[in-house]
């Protein structure tokens, strides 16, 4: 029903993002486009079938909106964020639901990659502010080909910890959800991730 769908990493340059990412992994990210209304644009590596690395920044001279002016303040990657891909959103809110918690309606999303393609997607979230850690939920369109099989390859996640004073609640979450590849310990709020390229092993880690 659900699965691990992607990460994102902050920096305050796109072009710094792209070349600490290369130098950490060896693998260069594609850039994937800018964000309406947002200020900010992206690259991306594929993680794998199914999963892939966002590296988000500010577009140049860009009025941020007020969750992103962090971003100003990275001048390393610094995950910001990640995703559980689900394949139907109504269907997953019932489930979250039905454990106990409430979400946010679906918001449309899209961009337009540098080829010109359109890609689109609905995302919605937990209302309950006190699960540091939890992800955000992402319902890809039906014509949107996953961003996994079009960037660059050669990377993996091996592992992604979750760090939180919430971790029964994040875990009873994931449950629902039946993702199981994400471990969860109790602890101060942070996010740690493993990217393996090769013999090349990178820890990326929350603020």
């Amino acid at each position: 029903m659900a699965r691990f769908d992607h990460l994102v990493v902050g920096i305050r340059s796109l072009a710094e993002g792209i070349a600490q990412f290369s130098l950490l992994t060896g693998v260069t990210a594609a850039a994937g486009g800018v964000h309406p209304g947002r200020g900010t644009e992206n690259a991306l590596i594929s993680l794998g079938a199914g999963s892939y690395l966002e590296i988000i920044a500010p577009q140049p001279n860009a009025q941020l909106s007020g969750r992103d002016a962090k971003l100003r303040d990275f001048d390393r990657l610094t995950i910001v964020a990640w995703a559980v891909a689900v394949e139907d959103a109504d269907a997953a809110m019932e489930s979250l639901s039905a454990a106990g918690f409430t979400t946010t309606v679906p918001q449309h999303g899209s961009r337009l990659t540098p080829s010109g393609e359109r890609l689109e997607w609905d995302v919605f979230t937990l209302t309950d502010a006190s699960i540091a850690g939890a992800p955000f939920f992402i319902e890809w369109s039906a014509s949107t080909p996953h961003p996994s099989r079009t960037a660059p390859a050669g990377c993996a996640c091996d592992q992604l910890r979750i760090q939180t004073p919430a971790a029964d609640r994040l875990s009873a979450v994931l449950k629902a959800m039946g993702v199981g590849t994400v471990r969860v310990t109790k602890g101060a709020s942070g996010i740690e991730a493993v990217i393996t390229s090769g013999p090349r092993r990178a820890i990326l880690m929350s603020q």
